[in-house]
């Protein structure tokens, strides 16, 4: 009973940690569409989606199984209900990329960031992968030390959104424009703040820690 009780947590963790590779594909798909105007790239991003949503549909069928046939306790019961909240802000990553995805097929074939905006959402796209692929590092290992570190690459998103906004008044371009990229901005910074949601719960699971959210 203890061993499949075990190997059950253990496919679980799998489902978080693919909804987490998925997650990290997306934004970097969505970062180059952006970037590069390939909308081929943006529609593989947005149908790739409902993937993550099965997923996460997979984790909250596993996570009742788990609940109803083996009365998790402890250690193990914190993983299971951190599994819960780990998935719902994966899934919500999934949506952020979209979201930056669906920006560029609505603008194509013109480019939806100007080119005086161009390095700074390149480097929000560079952050927010090097922060998924962090992410999934961390739900490998349950690496509760990296995870106390992921707040620190969310400050680079958010400094990268506060430069990308004071630059907004004195943009030569439509009112439209502006609106685009505010919105950009915000889906990257988000992104971010899910991680280090994430990385909280990690925190917590291996720890018993609580880390207050500061998203």
């Amino acid at each position: 009973m203890a061993n499949a009780f075990h190997q059950h947590l253990d496919d679980l963790n799998e489902l978080l940690i693919e909804m987490a590779r998925r997650v990290a594909d997306a934004i970097e798909r969505s970062a180059t569409a952006l970037l590069e105007g390939d909308t081929e790239a943006a529609e593989a991003v947005v149908a790739g989606d409902d993937h993550v949503n099965a997923l996460q549909f997979q984790v909250d069928d596993r996570i009742v199984e788990l609940m109803t046939q083996y009365d998790p306790v402890a250690t193990d019961l914190r993983f299971v209900l951190g599994a819960v909240r780990i998935s719902v802000d994966l899934e919500r990553m999934g949506d952020l990329a979209k979201h930056v995805a669906k920006s560029v097929l609505l603008r194509a074939p013109a480019a939806v960031i100007p080119d005086s905006l161009r390095l700074d959402f390149a480097a929000m796209g560079a952050a927010a992968v090097r922060i998924s692929e962090k992410l999934v590092g961390i739900l490998e290992e349950h690496d509760h030390l990296q995870a106390t570190q992921m707040g620190l690459d969310d400050d680079e998103l958010d400094a990268i959104q506060q430069r990308i906004h004071d630059q907004l008044p004195t943009l030569a371009y439509g009112p439209q424009t502006a609106v685009d990229a505010a919105l950009l901005a915000r889906f990257f910074e988000r992104f971010g703040d899910h991680a280090v949601r994430i990385s909280h719960q990690v925190v917590y699971l291996v720890t018993g820690d609580v880390h207050l959210d500061r998203s």
